[in-house]
């Protein structure tokens, strides 16, 4: 198996892990008798610390290599199953949360860093679509999987617990101790790759990187879209269980997205080749804003299931079209700041609109968690379709 194959299994596991336990933090927080501004809490302390740590990590990452960041990334993401199924407080599930972001960050640094010093720009790129691919896939199988592990039952607020969650964990662990195995493999036999040379820089890295054409668009689009995403997975289980729809159904729903996602990357590089990149990026904003702003309206299984396609398709085209920008746009001694400053970008948008949307939430209730980001879409897009030079139309 090659490095780059080995490197695509680990970041399946820390996908997986992640679109495994995040809806199952709601469903704890819910099982304790948590609101929706606790439920935003849990859903922004998953990037709050990462925030802080991404750009020191992303300048660590350049300086030391990418493979120790991957290694303690994967190990602290596979032992959060364990602190969630033992919390027994909604701020435990806090700190579990922001464990989880912490760990995520660290692999996903050093994976892309990797991913984003291949040879040549066409090899990249058919990378980084490799790459986001395997995440769609793990978006797919792991909901997907948790739906069938938990059965057809329905979330009981303030029940004390979450039924069949343990199968949920234990999966989710076994899956982190696959992911270890194969960044062992990658210590043991890594591949061509080297660490980037120690220069002298006139200017600071992360100036460097923010003041680079277009990268100020491709943070916008990033950090606008995956909030909705991240909203979504955290607020559609509240949303079935104020509704009565089932935890299944839920996992089901949030699979679907997944799957428009894959289609969605599986096109990317066609669609880009017919209507070019901006065009393409701003259509992949504000449809999902329109269909995501019906969303509170609608409580019919079947046009939510039609909600979650049409924005998976959209949404799922963002992340490997800014990813080939920013790396596109930087010199190579400094890619893992600029995924860094990516990354950075994500979790400011990951740690400020929830706590915008929980707040709002409570007053206004969980409508406010889809047709908040919805908004934010709608504005985005416009701004990346008035943009000029973004990374080629």
């Amino acid at each position: 198996m090659t490095s780059f194959a080995r490197l695509l299994v680990v970041t399946a596991a820390v996908q997986f892990i992640v679109f495994a336990i995040r809806p199952f933090l709601s469903y704890e927080a819910l099982a304790r008798h948590a609101g929706v501004a606790e439920l935003g809490f849990i859903a922004a302390s998953f990037s709050a610390l990462s925030l802080i740590a991404a750009l020191p990590m992303g300048r660590a990452v350049d300086r030391w290599g990418e493979l120790p960041f991957v290694v303690v990334g994967t190990a602290v993401m596979a032992v959060v199953p364990v602190a969630v199924a033992a919390a027994d407080t909604v701020a435990t599930l806090v700190a579990a949360s922001a464990a989880l972001g912490i760990g995520h960050l660290c692999a996903s640094i050093g994976i892309q860093t990797l991913v984003a010093k291949s040879a040549t720009t066409a090899v990249r790129e058919r990378r980084f679509a490799t790459y986001t691919l395997v995440n769609s896939a793990a978006q797919l199988i792991a909901p997907a999987a948790c739906g069938l592990l938990v059965g057809n039952v329905t979330a009981m607020e303030g029940s004390g617990e979450v039924t069949n969650s343990g199968r949920v964990y234990a999966t989710v662990v076994v899956v982190g101790v696959i992911g270890l195995v194969a960044v062992a493999s990658l210590l043991r036999r890594p591949g061509p790759r080297s660490r980037s040379p120690v220069t002298r820089r006139t200017h600071s890295p992360v100036g460097e990187v923010l003041r680079a054409r277009s990268v100020p668009v491709a943070l916008l689009a990033s950090f606008t879209t995956l909030s909705a995403i991240d909203l979504l997975a955290a607020y559609l289980p509240a949303y079935g269980a104020e509704h009565g729809i089932s935890v299944r159904t839920v996992s089901l729903l949030l699979a679907a997205h997944g799957v428009a996602s894959m289609l969605g990357r599986l096109a990317m590089t066609r669609l880009i080749a017919g209507i070019g990149r901006r065009r393409l990026l701003t259509i992949s904003m504000l449809v999902p804003a329109l269909v995501l702003g019906m969303l509170p309206f609608v409580t019919w299984v079947p046009a939510l299931y039609g909600i979650m396609a049409v924005s998976g398709l959209g949404l799922g085209l963002c992340q490997p079209i800014t990813l080939g920008w920013v790396a596109g746009q930087v010199p190579r001694e400094i890619h893992g700041t600029a995924m860094s400053v990516r990354l950075a970008g994500n979790r400011l948008g990951q740690t400020v609109v929830p706590l915008i949307v929980g707040a709002l939430a409570g007053p206004a209730g969980v409508a406010a968690a889809f047709t908040g980001p919805a908004a934010l879409l709608a504005v985005g897009g416009v701004l990346v379709h008035r943009a000029r030079g973004a990374g080629g139309d």
